[in-house]
């Protein structure tokens, strides 16, 4: 729990970023994919389904809020129940803004008139809809989407939703969060696909633009919220290095390596500070060695990879790839 004045206003900060991400997620869903259907996964792609059966035009918009609404808190209870209370506290904030967030965009008098005539523009701009406006779709929805991810990281939250499959495959199946997050995505685009695609052949181009759609995502997230490493490793020189070893270890739960060093222009005994973490862990660190030591050496080094406790197995152990054998094993 926040003490300080400060850390009352950075936590204030934080759950500002998260919510202003999950409107952004919810605008690129309503404004731009969900208009022409383009199914890219997640909820918007589950809800997209289903009000697929749906004729009434008007009752599509309450039905796809609903499951937008019913998914959200169903994943939400799933992730406490598999994950743990650290992952619901985490995407508790986004779990309701979520819901919101589109109900803003689809019912609220003014906002719900500007995303429809979007949706509109983008259905029939040209001859539409043609590929064009599909691919059009895709690309800024994904924009939107994948930079409003990328700032409820920033807010050290997430989006929750079908995520939280994503962690479950992590913690119990050992897969990559990346491939995961392909996986479920992909399976929501291939169900669409087969349910509807025989009653719907046009169904065809939303979800092949739904991929292209989910790829520029992707890409946002990465290369937004820290950069196409997934992990960092830190050097800092501090006066303080006692209270940021011990923050890092109980806060963090990471372990800290301490090399003695001499100042090359003082000729004083130093201590160098080496940590190794994950990219979600990068703006805690960064933000709390701000606030104990503004005045600290550090250097930050992205790095391609990471094994051992806390990280990656040196094994490869996972469901895609044999286990290896022991020596002598035959």
């Amino acid at each position: 729990m926040p003490k300080t004045k400060k850390e009352w206003l950075l936590a204030i900060a934080k759950i500002v970023l998260v919510i202003v991400g999950t409107f952004l997620v919810a605008f690129g869903n309503v404004g731009f994919l969900a208009p022409l259907d383009v199914n890219a996964g997640g909820l918007n792609g589950i809800a997209i389904i289903v009000r697929h059966f749906i004729n009434d035009e008007g009752m599509k918009v309450l039905v796809y809020n609903l499951v937008v609404d019913i998914a959200a808190v169903v994943f939400w209870l799933i992730g406490l129940l598999f994950v743990g209370k650290e992952f619901a506290i985490k995407t508790l904030v986004a779990s309701i803004a979520l819901p919101v967030a589109t109900l803003f965009f689809t019912a609220c008098p003014g906002v719900a008139k500007i995303t429809a005539d979007l949706g509109e523009l983008l259905k029939t701009t040209g001859n539409g809809p043609t590929a064009g406006n599909y691919l059009l779709s895709a690309i800024f929805g994904g924009v939107f989407v994948g930079v409003g991810v990328a700032v409820t990281f920033v807010g050290g939250g997430s989006t929750g939703g079908v995520d939280t499959l994503v962690f479950i495959m992590e913690k119990y199946l050992k897969i990559k969060q990346s491939i995961a997050a392909f996986i479920i995505d992909g399976s929501i685009i291939i169900i669409g696909l087969c349910i509807l695609l025989p009653s719907d052949t046009l169904f065809l181009l939303p979800c092949l633009s739904g991929i292209v759609s989910s790829f520029v995502s992707s890409v946002c997230i990465e290369f937004i919220y820290i950069g196409s490493q997934s992990s960092y490793q830190v050097d800092i020189i501090s006066s303080k290095w006692e209270e940021i070893s011990r923050f890092v270890q109980d806060e963090l739960e990471r372990g800290t390596t301490l090399i003695p060093a001499r100042g090359g222009f003082s000729g004083e005994d130093k201590v160098i500070l080496r940590i190794v973490f994950s990219k979600r862990e990068y703006n805690k660190i960064r933000t709390f060695i701000a606030q104990i030591d503004p005045k600290a050496f550090v250097t930050y080094t992205r790095t391609n990879a990471v094994f051992g406790e806390g990280f990656k197995s040196h094994k490869v152990d996972n469901i895609f790839t044999k286990k290896e054998k022991d020596d002598g094993e035959k």
